[in-house]
């Protein structure tokens, strides 16, 4: 009844949609690896998204990770603009370890 196809990627989009949530709720020095595990899945799903089913569904849920990953969004902007204009990066500070 149910094939591999767009039933699967709709249940694993909201499923690392569930998991990017949880992330979020952790204690702030649990979070940074937690997005780069999530970073590491988007990879695989965001195209196995696009190709199962609805494009359209798949820039929505681009713009659902955009919300939940604002800040590694923002560090890698400014890490591509200080390669362009040669000035330098400043990381995220993490203060709570």
């Amino acid at each position: 009844m149910f094939g591999v196809g767009l039933h699967s990627a709709i249940v694993f989009a909201s499923a690392w949609v569930g998991i990017g949530t949880v992330v979020a709720l952790l204690p702030a020095r649990y979070i940074p690896p937690g997005a780069f595990l999530l970073m590491l899945l988007l990879v695989p799903l965001l195209p196995y998204l696009w190709i199962a089913g609805n494009p359209f569904l798949a820039i929505l849920f681009l713009a659902a990770v955009g919300s939940l990953l604002r800040w590694p969004i923002v560090y890698l902007g400014r890490f591509i603009r200080s390669k362009f204009t040669g000035e330098d990066f400043q990381g995220p500070k993490f203060d709570f370890y």
